[in-house]
């Protein structure tokens, strides 16, 4: 059979078994197409940008009748949008004034299927070709690294079909400052801590002791070589245990999209949030040349999701454990939390998927998790760095030379990731189900201490996986 027969007979029968599923009352109104005959001939299909929708079809016939069951003559089958639009382009179509094409669309959107039918289109004019090549492409504010971007336009997503490394660096190697998480990321087939299974990206932390070549003992005398595939410099990619100083316990994943950076934009990530005791996620947008230094957030760090993984983690008879949001940006790591934002919820966090945005424009950095907007970050008179104390390490002679956002008016990069413990995101006063809180940040043998619990803290691990379902970056 032919490629083309091969392809109208796999749509055929998508279509049949979408049709099988589709709900009788839809909550959903696929909007109207536009269709244009084009001179001196073609066709030209297109529908509005949807970064919830993820497959358009259009099939029709030019003076005859259509049926759902027919793949029509005009056959369209779109898997991604181009220029804010969900666009389709037969150039060797022949059309004149006065022919109907008789047509249907179905669209996949959040992973439903959505049919319209019994729809026609009367040919008035023929149009030139190009007449809307450059209207289709509005301005935007938004910059995309080595690219160009229209308004409205899906600039980047991931549905996690596959674990695609042409959109993602999976990351190997051992972080350190400002956070100092006690993990060490790890990449397949060193340790099986990012995976895709289902239309999901799991990233898993796995105990170091469990990786062959390891035990509990050696996690106190070894060496911890991640050189093949280390994704840093050199010395981040060696670790040795001695005295005081141990393995990191804990090896997890991180992806980042250095491959894809931009400037604005809407980023939008449906997750469910890791649970257990001292873990957190990272959903983060990071600085991609770091243009205002390097150190503890200078150039900035936009956490567009996090919740700590206790169930139950209080300080104070204060409550910050997995029932609580917290987001925002972070431009030194002594003020970290100055220009964080918090939502607390009546049910963790980590029990449900929920779609986390950030809309990060020219005057202002907004949160919303499932359409709530629950985070507005709005510039001073002097700047972003005008929202915060004085007593803040920022490189503020850099800053003053940029934008009223900056440092988040550069390229930045997403980051995904899981991490454990470390001394920036759990105080020393917290109490984790009325147990003290192992390590101290400031002392030397933190992640000793915190190893050292391990008979509290792992049993909690029940669902520590971060679970994504799909990330998509759309233009203002």
């Amino acid at each position: 059979m032919e490629a083309t027969g091969v392809r109208r007979v796999f749509v055929l029968l998508l279509l049949v078994f979408v049709r099988l599923r589709q709900v009788c009352a839809q909550s959903y109104s696929i909007p109207d197409v536009t269709i244009k005959a084009l001179k001196p001939q073609g066709i030209r299909v297109s529908l509005p940008a949807d970064p919830k929708i993820s497959l358009f079809v259009f099939q029709g016939n030019v003076n005859r009748k259509i049926s759902q069951d027919d793949m029509g003559a005009i056959s369209a089958e779109v898997t991604s949008p181009t220029n804010g639009r969900w666009l389709y382009e037969d150039l060797e179509r022949k059309l004149k004034v006065g022919d109907i094409i008789n047509y249907y669309v179905y669209v996949v959107r959040d992973r439903q299927g959505y049919i319209k039918d019994n729809l026609s289109y009367t040919v008035k004019e023929l149009e030139s070709s190009s007449s809307d090549s450059v209207a289709d492409c509005s301005p935007t504010s938004t910059v995309v690294r080595n690219g160009k971007a229209c308004a409205g336009e899906t600039l980047f997503e991931d549905n996690f079909d596959s674990l695609r490394e042409d959109l993602w660096q999976i990351e190997q190697y051992i972080p350190g400052e400002p956070d100092y998480p006690f993990v060490s990321y790890q990449r397949p087939p060193n340790a099986p801590t990012v995976s895709v299974k289902g239309g999901y990206l799991y990233i898993q932390p796995i105990l170091q002791q469990d990786l062959p070549g390891f035990s509990n003992s050696s996690i106190y005398t070894a060496t911890l070589d991640l050189f093949s595939g280390c994704t840093a410099t050199a010395t981040k990619c060696l670790a040795e245990a001695w005295g005081a100083s141990i393995l990191p316990p804990i090896a997890s994943g991180r992806i980042t999209s250095k491959t894809f950076a931009f400037t604005y934009g809407v980023v939008e990530v449906r997750a469910k949030l890791p649970q257990g005791d001292w873990l957190y996620p990272d959903i983060l947008l990071e600085s991609l040349m770091k243009k205002y230094g390097v150190l503890n957030y200078a150039s900035g760090v936009l956490r567009i999701a996090g919740a700590r993984g206790n169930p139950q983690l209080s300080a104070v008879n204060n409550e910050v454990g997995n029932k609580l949001l917290y987001g925002g940006p972070m431009l030194d790591m002594g003020c970290r939390n100055a220009l964080l934002s918090q939502k607390f919820s009546n049910k963790p966090w980590g029990e449900d998927f929920h779609v986390y945005t950030a809309r990060w424009e020219p005057e202002r950095i907004t949160l919303s998790v499932d359409g709530e907007e629950w985070a507005r970050i709005e510039p001073a008179a002097s700047g972003l760095q005008g929202r915060l104390p004085r007593t803040c390490d920022l490189p503020r002679s850099f800053l003053s030379r940029g934008s009223n956002m900056a440092p988040f008016d550069d390229h930045f990069f997403i980051t995904i990731g899981l991490a454990a413990g470390g001394i920036t995101e759990f105080s020393d006063d917290l109490t984790s189900a009325g147990r003290p809180k192992p390590w101290r940040n400031s002392g030397r043998k933190a992640n000793l201490r915190f190893w050292q619990d391990m008979g509290s803290w792992h049993p909690t691990w029940v669902q520590p996986a971060l679970v994504v379902d799909y990330v998509r970056v759309r233009a203002l």
